[in-house]
């Protein structure tokens, strides 16, 4: 139980690390998981990179399409049975984006707002997502169906209008609330050969944000998010672990 506690305790450690200096490099997270991944490895314990993308949509918005949303950071899978884990996750970069046609700049500039009414829009909206997922896994360590709180910090929001002379790029951020939190759901499938051993797994995951996104300056209406994604989560695991993982496959 200890050992577990202290297993909690360390992934924690490495997620905070990884959030606290995201504003410093968006490379923190490859740095710390290639340096420490599979030094910090154990049998109960591993940390991994998370890569994909995700499709997003926000209610009560005149939006046209969803556009492809990056997302990369870094998790921690801590095993506290054998069918269920538990993975805190720092997503230091994540990109919601949306396009909305008929889209009128009011900056109060007339001479620039004149130059774009009616046109094509593009927003973009940068969070720091934090989820802790709670996942069972099959038997036969092929599937794990998760479900997680997460909470996502703003740390920019911004407006592209495409104009007949160019484009004009607008900051939202004032007008975007700072936070926004809500549930993610999570299907998983383990590639156990992959990496000579070290496993991918592929996640299919949704999430339902529960907070309003904008304030009155962009809609009166509630604008929630919500979004579709797919990540690849690539663990760092040792040598003997790996060989261990293949041997047990191979069975």
């Amino acid at each position: 139980m200890k050992n577990k506690l202290n297993i909690i305790k360390n992934s924690f450690l490495v997620i905070l690390l990884t959030f606290g200096s995201v504003h410093q490099s968006n490379a923190q997270a490859a740095i710390i998981a290639l340096i420490f991944g599979d030094k910090v490895a154990t049998e109960n314990f591993n940390i991994g990179l998370e890569l994909g993308g995700n499709f997003s949509r926000f209610s009560n918005m005149s939006q046209d399409k969803a556009k492809y949303g990056l997302n990369f950071g870094i998790s921690g899978n801590i095993k506290l049975s054998e069918n269920w884990f538990l993975s805190p996750t720092a997503y230091f970069v994540s990109k919601r984006v949306f396009e909305i046609d008929n889209y009128s700049l009011n900056t109060g500039n007339i001479s620039i707002d004149d130059q774009f009414i009616d046109k094509t829009a593009s927003y973009q909206l940068n969070y720091i997502d934090v989820p802790i997922l709670l996942c069972y896994q099959t038997n036969n360590k092929k599937y794990r169906f998760g479900v997680a709180p997460q909470i996502s910090f703003l740390t920019d929001s911004k407006v592209t209008v495409t104009g007949d002379e160019g484009d004009f790029i607008q900051d939202i951020k004032d007008n975007t609330n700072s936070i926004d939190y809500g549930i993610l759901a999570n299907v998983g499938y383990s590639l156990g050969q992959a990496r000579k051993g070290r496993g991918i797994f592929v996640q299919l995951r949704y999430y339902q944000g529960f907070a309003d996104i904008f304030n009155d300056a962009i809609s009166t209406s509630t604008n929630k998010g919500s979004y579709m994604a797919l990540h690849l989560s690539l663990p760092f695991v040792t040598d003997a672990i790996a060989k261990k993982n293949l041997q047990s496959i191979n069975k």
